[in-house]
């Protein structure tokens, strides 16, 4: 019996919690932009660290980042950014946009790499995502730009509100992409 009770204190453990998933509703743009490149690559998204796991990170007025470990992500933000972007590129491009590794025939004409510094919910319901993007183009100029995004959190007690900043956050770098292709 002793043997079984500290196997059987996990799953007790277990089951007194549940566990929360969110995911971005989705957004619709209206805005289309013509793009030299016919194929787009969009390739994996760089975050930080703090960003990596599904646990939403919220900065808090000392500077320090809180998860709640109940509340996550339904799927890697990473991931989660990189489809949001080639959704977001499909739509509002005449492009066709995928993940690599490149899923159709033939070599992408242009690839898309994002690198990001800051992808962080603040105190004061704003969430901020900052950082790099490079277009490399075999029909166009290679560019690289820098993104500083601001999206207002509508409740910063409302996870569902949280995530949906940060597919805000999303279109509008998407937009800002688009516009260098």
């Amino acid at each position: 019996m002793s043997k079984m009770l500290p196997l059987a204190l996990p799953l007790l453990l277990a089951a007194c919690g549940q566990t929360q998933y969110f995911t971005p509703p989705p957004v619709i743009t209206d805005i289309r932009v013509n793009v030299a490149a016919q194929t787009v690559q969009m390739n994996r998204v760089s975050v930080p660290e703090y960003a990596l796991n599904q646990e939403i990170p919220i900065q808090q007025p000392d500077g320090s980042l809180l998860t709640d470990t109940s509340r996550l992500w339904a799927d890697l933000p990473d991931r989660a950014m990189q489809g949001a972007l080639t959704r977001h590129l499909n739509t509002m491009t005449d492009a066709r946009v995928a993940t690599e590794p490149w899923p159709l025939s033939g070599f992408p004409e242009a690839e898309v790499s994002v690198f990001v510094d800051d992808m962080i919910v603040s105190s004061n319901s704003q969430l901020r995502l900052n950082g790099t993007f490079a277009v490399k183009s075999e029909v166009g100029r290679d560019r690289v730009g820098n993104f500083a995004i601001t999206v207002p959190v509508a409740d910063i007690a409302s996870y569902p509100a949280i995530i949906a900043a940060h597919e805000a956050a999303w279109l509008r770098l998407a937009e800002r992409i688009a516009r260098d292709l």
